[in-house]
């Protein structure tokens, strides 16, 4: 059997469907063409609007597919089915199997009983990721119950991994080439808290830190409050631990915090930051923000946009305010248009456009170590990364030289061009596992 998949939404959703085709694959060959394919494995998102719609657009895109391709299976696994069920069958009967389970190994065993395949043994992962690079799940689900958030209506409630079980899938993305990994879960920093061993996200950080062979470990989907003065100093111990933070605030301004249901008000946040800043200078710092959040007056946007102005987030993405049915917030009144959603969120990344434009200015000269994730076919330039841009969502570094795929470089910038920067090599790559120069 042929298997094709396409995967939509978040690393978290990318993780479910790489532990779905590592099973399938035991006894299954898995492609990139649909079209000759023997069934489709579509993952999807249900997040936000945008996103429900770019899944919707998708099935019905492979769907089609099925006027060539008369025996073509389309399964459709994730948060839309999971979030939708009954409703999805009726409207969309091109749709041969939707898949309601959750977490992943549960999906795995239905699609593998639907496709009549035997059960997959001790199923790895099929990586969709670049080889030197991958996500580790410490934590799913989520019980923060922000206001605006359907998460934990696809999810559930928040459990951690036990440590003994990420420490053992580290190792063996280790051996299998990895040599960043970045850790993800709903809320990272919650990481332990339902656990009776006592463990923490700083016991996990430790634990990789000490594995050969991984040089760089990097911090996802963090809660600003549930940050510790034990946290940042452990980050800023370990070598490994790269200078980067998701650090998700998602407004500033206290009444939008507390109708938004965030557990942290603006002082908190400010202080927070300080202290990361304090202790380890070079972070970069991420954070998400939603613009037209039910209530949102003049007044909130431009204490938000003032706050972001001082404090000058080294990356940022901006989101606009998603009615989602069944949350909290849905019972508010969404009384921001979506014009002015998104002129707040123009606004914003305009912003943060000049904020990363002068940031990148003063890096000129500057050499920094950073990691190839696409070489160029031609040598003449590669795509590259430093410590402080995560793949996808950051910035990347165009990298003139001859380099090879996933090895460390030291690099010289020369140029910068909106939020990537221009540098050539000047050394030659290094083993990985080593101190990462920083």
């Amino acid at each position: 059997m042929k298997l094709a998949c396409l995967n939509l939404g978040c690393p978290k959703n990318q993780l479910d469907l790489e532990t779905i085709l590592g099973g399938l694959s035991q006894n299954a060959t898995i492609i990139d063409d649909p079209l000759c394919a023997d069934a489709v494995i579509i993952n999807t998102c249900a997040f936000i609007d945008s996103a429900k719609q770019e899944s919707i657009d998708a099935i019905f895109e492979i769907a089609s597919l099925k006027e060539e391709n008369q025996n073509l299976k389309v399964l459709v696994t994730g948060c839309l089915p999971q979030r939708y069920q009954q409703q999805l069958i009726k409207l969309m009967p091109e749709v041969d199997r939707f898949f309601f389970t959750v977490p992943a190994m549960a999906t795995l065993r239905d699609v593998e009983a639907y496709l009549q395949q035997p059960p997959s043994r001790e199923p790895k992962r099929h990586p969709l990721s670049p080889g030197h690079y991958a996500y580790l799940r410490i934590a799913e689900g989520c019980s923060n119950r922000c206001a605006y958030c359907a998460i934990p209506l696809i999810k559930g409630a928040f459990y951690s991994r036990p440590l003994e079980l990420i420490v053992d899938e580290a190792q063996q993305l280790v051996r299998s080439g990895v040599k960043e990994i970045m850790l993800i879960g709903q809320d990272t920093t919650l990481y332990g808290s339902d656990l009776s061993d006592g463990v923490s996200l700083e016991d996990v950080l430790v634990a990789l830190n000490d594995i050969n062979g991984l040089a760089w470990i990097r911090l996802l989907y963090t809660h600003p409050a549930h940050w510790r003065d034990s946290l940042i100093d452990t980050m800023a111990s370990l070598p490994k631990v790269v200078r980067y933070v998701d650090l998700p605030i998602q407004h500033i301004a206290d009444a939008i915090l507390e109708r938004m249901g965030r557990k942290i008000r603006r002082a908190g946040i400010e202080k927070l930051i300080e202290k990361i800043r304090c202790k380890m200078p070079d972070i970069a710092l991420r954070t998400s923000i939603i613009t037209g959040f039910p209530g949102e007056s003049e007044e909130n946007f431009a204490e938000l946009l003032d706050f972001l102005q001082q404090v000058q987030f080294e990356r940022l993405g901006v989101f606009t305010y998603s009615h989602e049915e069944n949350t909290r917030a849905y019972k508010l009144k969404d009384d921001v248009s979506q014009e002015v959603k998104l002129e707040r969120q123009r606004t914003i990344m305009q912003l943060q456009e000049e904020i990363v434009e002068k940031r990148n200015v003063s890096l000129l000269g500057q050499q920094m170590t950073v990691i190839v994730d696409e070489p160029d076919e031609k040598q003449v330039a590669a795509y590259a990364r430093s410590q402080w841009d995560a793949p996808e969502i950051d910035g990347n570094i165009l990298l003139s030289g001859r380099v090879v795929k996933g090895e460390f470089y030291s690099a010289r910038i020369t140029d910068s061009s909106g939020y990537d920067l221009i540098g050539e090599v000047v050394q030659s790559s290094r083993p990985h596992g080593t101190k990462i120069e920083r």
